[in-house]
């Protein structure tokens, strides 16, 4: 049987694992038990929470539209109520309660904004964590593996750091503190967010958001321990460090990560290396490295690799430091593997982008989060989908645009949310779609451009103060 009709499947399954009933109902039933109280006197334990009531948006219907926010060109609320009316969701609801669409009578958003208030932020996490079980199954490769397994079976991750942007209000800076300097506060508030993609699909399969006064590495510590065993973390100088290889160590885990010049040449005491060289190395941590909770301050094993390569017309020194062995991984497959570490800015600017998380209009910290989970989980949708379409193709998923790939699921999502089509077509036809969709040939590479900010300046400068304050101030201007 060929890889894309056994990949056709497996597609359908990881877009269908998110709204089935059965795992939200097996997730609302371990919530529940997990809630409830401990006995204290007679009677039977009751529950701390109340139960999820069957309403229009319920659920499963709110899971639907925070992601189809994320793929919509249209993110208003009011976008929602008008899909729901026109049957977006009809084969989510009960049968037995009738379609959907029928159900709803308002053009009113106060429904789906109290329903997306509701949605508990552990569920999103849930779900997230659900997909990425799918996601690896898709690619190749077992979700926990009981025994360390091959270079080619091992899950690889790409981990990286970046910042969203949201409107200051008195409740957001008590989460997200703002910026401030000589000139004041900022007017937004940055979320800091640690991402680990798949190095072979590029979906997110662990992920992290907290405060921008929270360190990056600190937040890479809490993904090590989160991870599975034997997963290989690839990272860029930013997280070239003692304790992110310690952390690693101590989970069964791996790391590569690149070495500023002044570290490398601490750890090789000032001796030279030349190109291709691969010197064992026995990393000690300094007075300054901050060791993570339940690691020992030891030293640790592994290897540190010089390689001077030639890009554009300039020489690159890259230092490598990696705990795996010689044996199975030599100099140039880690120096391929960490060459995959830059596609990890393109999947960050996919999306800040496209799935419009670069600035988030939320008022509390709350819906950042949930908004912030959805986004992640409708962008690992596509990238699914680049998946499998990608079989198709000699280039494989590299070849494939992740716009279009967007808007085709877009227009498929709605399809499979009308019910007007079997499973089997339709996803058939969703990964025939994609994977006509490829990226233009470049006859040549595109010249280097100096980045430049796209945002226009505000006209009117931001108000310090109170308003009454101001009302003063320009009246007193305007007497001069």
């Amino acid at each position: 049987m060929s890889q894309r009709l056994v990949c056709l499947p497996v597609v359908l399954e990881v877009f269908a694992l998110l709204f089935s009933h059965r795992w939200l109902a097996q997730w609302q039933k371990k919530r529940r038990a997990q809630k409830r109280r401990p006995r204290t006197g007679r009677g039977r334990p009751k529950p701390a929470q109340r139960r999820f009531y069957e309403r229009i948006f319920s659920l499963r219907v709110t899971l639907w539209y925070l992601i189809f926010q994320r793929l919509s060109f249209d993110q208003t609320q009011a976008a929602v109520v008008v899909n729901l009316r026109e049957g977006g969701a009809d084969r989510l609801g009960r049968r037995r309660a009738g379609k959907l669409s029928r159900r709803v009578r308002s053009t009113q958003t106060s429904a789906y904004n109290q329903a997306r208030q509701r949605m508990p932020l552990e569920l999103l996490c849930e779900a997230l964590a659900h997909l990425r079980q799918g996601l690896l199954k898709l690619v190749g490769l077992a979700p926990a593996p009981s025994q360390r397994p091959g270079p080619a079976q091992r899950t690889r991750q790409i981990l990286d750091g970046s910042t969203l942007a949201v409107l200051v209000n008195p409740r957001m800076a008590k989460d997200y503190p703002p910026a401030s300097n000589r000139s004041g506060k900022s007017d937004w508030s940055l979320l800091r967010i640690v991402v680990g993609f798949c190095a072979r699909s590029g979906a997110v399969l662990s992920a992290l958001e907290g405060a921008v006064q929270r360190s990056e590495q600190a937040m890479a510590w809490t993904l090590i321990e989160a991870a599975a065993d034997f997963t290989i973390w690839i990272g860029d100088r930013n997280f070239g460090i003692w304790s992110v290889a310690a952390q690693a160590v101590r989970c069964q885990q791996d790391t590569l990560t690149r070495l500023t010049r002044a570290r490398a040449a601490k750890l090789t005491r000032g001796q030279p290396m030349y190109s291709g060289e691969d010197r064992l190395i026995q990393w000690s941590p300094s007075r300054k490295d901050k060791a993570p909770p339940g690691t020992k301050r030891s030293a640790v094993s592994g290897r540190l690799i010089y390689v001077r390569l030639q890009k554009n017309s300039k020489w690159i020194d890259l230092w490598l430091f990696t705990t795996l062995d010689a044996t199975d991984y030599p100099v140039d497959l880690l120096v391929r593997w960490y060459g995959q570490r830059w596609q990890a800015e393109l999947h960050f600017r996919s999306v800040k982008t496209q799935m419009k998380l670069a600035e988030l209009d939320v008022c509390t910290p709350e819906m950042a989060r949930k908004e912030f989970y959805a986004g992640l989980l409708a962008y690992s949708l596509v990238r699914a989908v680049m998946w499998g379409a990608g079989q198709r193709l000699e280039g494989g998923i590299k070849v494939l645009s992740f716009s279009q790939a967007r808007r085709v699921l877009l227009e498929r999502f709605q399809a499979w949310g009308r019910g007007v089509i079997g499973l089997d077509d339709w996803s058939r036809q969703l990964l025939e779609e994609v994977a006509q969709h490829t990226l233009p040939k470049r006859s040549k590479e595109r010249p280097s451009e100096v980045r430049r900010v796209r945002h226009r300046r505000l006209k009117y400068p931001p108000l310090i103060g109170s308003r009454a304050a101001a009302r003063m101030r320009d009246q007193a201007t305007e007497s001069l």
